[in-house]
């Protein structure tokens, strides 16, 4: 039997991803100079019910890399993130 594969970090998927946490994300980058990863897989259920932690953190990526979110990594090991810039929407 073939099996289906999904391509989950596909633009589609990312999309979709995106319509129903992104806002989310984007507030709470806002709201917060320093965070931990789970601070913010905990805003985002909260704000938007339940969805995969990796999922909070593709859609923070995906704000980085379109230059809406700038932010750095203080520490990997704590998870630990700082936002240094968040573009005016």
């Amino acid at each position: 039997m073939k099996q289906l594969a999904l391509d989950w970090d596909g633009p589609a998927n990312l999309e979709r991803v995106s319509s129903r946490i992104g806002a989310a994300v984007l507030s709470f980058c806002q709201a917060h100079k320093q965070f931990h990863a789970g601070e913010l897989h905990q805003h985002v259920e909260q704000a938007t019910g339940v969805s995969a932690p990796a999922s909070a953190d593709r859609i923070l990526r995906d704000l980085r890399q379109r230059g809406v979110v700038e932010y750095r990594v203080v520490s990997r090991r704590e998870s630990l993130y700082e936002v240094v810039n968040v573009r005016a929407a």
